[in-house]
């Protein structure tokens, strides 16, 4: 691919994570919560043993930007730790109802999102679409040494 063809591309997926940026912070401004952190809740709920190291990993973040985080959500009542089953020393994080809830109004939210995004194009462009993104996603992908 050419080069302008690679700005353009560029641009397209920077305009769109901002404009995905920019309603979600209007849809959310109520909770108080940031793209990362609901991203963060997401990982946290779809693990039973998610631990900070893994989270740490999974976002490819510093330990101080993610404790942070974790503690804002501690303090907002949407996540709390309790003493890992597995090991003693470490705690595991748990999505609260509370914080489920703001899940569940954030697949709501997505899906109305990617519905305005996708409502341009045919049925099986919208398949097309996603398939590319997901082998562009998979591109990116590395192994993840939490899982056996």
């Amino acid at each position: 691919m050419d080069e302008t063809h690679l700005k353009r591309f560029g641009k397209l997926i920077y305009f769109m994570d901002s404009r995905i940026d920019e309603i979600t912070s209007t849809e959310f401004a109520d909770v108080n919560l940031t793209r990362e952190q609901l991203y963060m809740m997401e990982l946290i709920v779809s693990e039973d043993n998610m631990t900070q190291k893994k989270l740490i990993y999974r976002l490819n973040k510093e330990q101080t930007a993610v404790s942070r985080a974790i503690k804002k959500l501690v303090d907002n009542g949407y996540v709390y730790k309790e003493q890992s089953i597995y090991d003693l020393r470490s705690t595991v994080l748990k999505v609260t109802d509370e914080g489920k809830q703001v899940l569940e109004k954030a697949d709501l939210i997505k899906t109305k999102i990617v519905q305005k995004f996708m409502k341009e194009l045919a049925e099986e462009e919208a398949f097309e679409l996603i398939i590319l993104l997901e082998k562009i996603y998979n591109s990116f992908s590395i192994r993840d040494p939490f899982r056996f």
